[in-house]
């Protein structure tokens, strides 16, 4: 990674970091392949997501990126996907899943079309458990809690 800092983004460090933030855990990888399944599968109807990883501050801007043609086992793995999520610093293509903290769906995406953040929900409740909070703008989804 480039730039002013460098993090290890190994798990040895992930989990230090995870454990040193107490940050409690709501999505296993399990729910993580689900939840993408389910994107790719209601895409165009929910389409933008920005994501906040465990190690960055909120306004960092970095996207999930999904369509209908992503697919298991090509862009997203058991435990992580590969270059789904933009932003500076790059990445260098890999993120866990153990890395985002949320992820954000914005009803109004900057230059596309509205969101149907109903029928997320809808999906999601019947996919599983999520902690998710909605706003008049925004639908989000935490993978941590923090203290």
């Amino acid at each position: 990674m480039s730039g002013p800092f460098t993090i290890r983004r190994d798990d040895e460090a992930l989990d230090k970091l995870i454990h040193s933030d107490q940050l409690q855990p709501l999505l296993s990888n399990a729910k993580w392949v689900k939840l993408l399944g389910l994107l790719v599968q209601i895409w165009p109807s929910v389409h933008a997501c920005r994501v906040k990883l465990i190690w960055e501050a909120a306004n960092v801007d970095r996207t999930l990126l999904f369509d209908e043609d992503t697919s298991y086992a090509f862009d997203y793995y058991a435990n992580a996907m590969e270059s789904m999520v933009s932003g500076r610093p790059r990445l260098g293509g890999w993120v866990a899943y153990k890395e985002i903290e949320w992820v954000d769906f914005p009803r109004f995406p900057a230059g596309g079309e509205p969101q149907d953040l109903g029928q997320l929900q809808q999906q999601l409740a019947q996919l599983g458990q999520f902690r998710v909070e909605e706003s008049a703008d925004n639908l989000r989804l935490y993978a941590y809690l923090r203290p």
